[in-house]
């Protein structure tokens, strides 16, 4: 089965769209995932959704993001459950190939983008090396122009930002400078609760790691914002914390902020 959806591109995508969702139901049925890693296949996916990047870059073909669809979710999948997973699959060109999937089905086959940001979520969730290599391949404006695609695709997009922004203040000072704080004030102001939640996560990263990101959300108008959600039940105690450490005094430390900003978050 693996054999004939890794083919399908140059046999026909006929038959490997039909065994790239029989892949996909013995994933979530969770009885072969050790059996399927061990015949190697993270790394054939990752080669097939690479040679699925550059098939539909060259030229647009229509009737490929029916295999690509049941690709990334059987990747996606993979990863979720298995430990060690990216270690075979540490190289740009997935990353890159991702990016260039999305971007080619924004416009005519949106449902991929979802599909692509939950492999993202995965691979970025515990190794850095994709977290690096999302910083050092430039492809953060990518991504932050995903964030109004659907409400889906919000709460992934600032999952991903989550999963960078944890491995630390360097990952958070990269975020800052690359002018991820002001696209954050257009989500923060939505009336999702979800969407609101991830991006208080991420800016709790922020003014953790960076202190100069909270100087600047004040500065940007963020706490206005942030006061919209204080009379949301779900939302209230990350909304105060988040407020008493971008609002504290100039050159006070966020570690130092009230405890009750770090059980807020924890």
């Amino acid at each position: 089965m693996l054999r004939l959806v890794c083919s399908g591109l140059k046999s026909g995508t006929g038959a490997a769209v039909e065994f790239a969702w029989c892949l996909h139901y013995i994933v979530c049925s969770h009885t072969a995932n050790a059996a399927l890693i061990a015949l190697g296949a993270v790394p054939a996916l990752s080669s097939l959704l690479c040679d699925i990047a550059s098939e539909i870059s060259q030229s647009f073909s229509e009737g490929l993001e029916l295999l690509t669809c049941p690709v990334l979710r059987c990747l996606g999948n993979l990863l979720a459950e298995e430990t060690g997973c990216e270690a075979q699959i540490q190289d740009e060109r997935l990353l890159a190939a991702l990016f260039t999937v999305m971007q080619c089905y924004l416009q005519k086959h949106p449902f991929i983008v979802p599909e692509g940001l939950w492999l993202l979520n995965n691979l970025t969730a515990d190794d850095p090396f994709f977290c690096f290599a999302l910083l050092s391949l430039d492809l953060l404006p990518a991504l932050l122009q995903l964030l109004p695609c659907s409400q889906a695709a919000s709460v992934l997009v600032l999952t991903v930002l989550c999963n960078v922004a944890e491995k630390g203040p360097a990952y958070c000072q990269q975020l800052h400078q690359r002018a991820a704080l002001p696209l954050l004030l257009g989500p923060l102001a939505l009336p999702d609760p979800e969407v609101v939640g991830q991006c208080l996560e991420l800016l709790h990263l922020l003014f953790l790691h960076c202190p100069q990101a909270a100087v600047d959300f004040v500065g940007q108008g963020g706490p206005q914002t942030l006061k919209q959600h204080q009379s949301t039940p779900e939302l209230q105690e990350r909304v105060q914390a988040l407020l008493d450490m971008a609002l504290q005094p100039p050159g006070a430390s966020v570690f130092s902020s009230s405890p009750a900003a770090s059980s807020a978050f924890s």
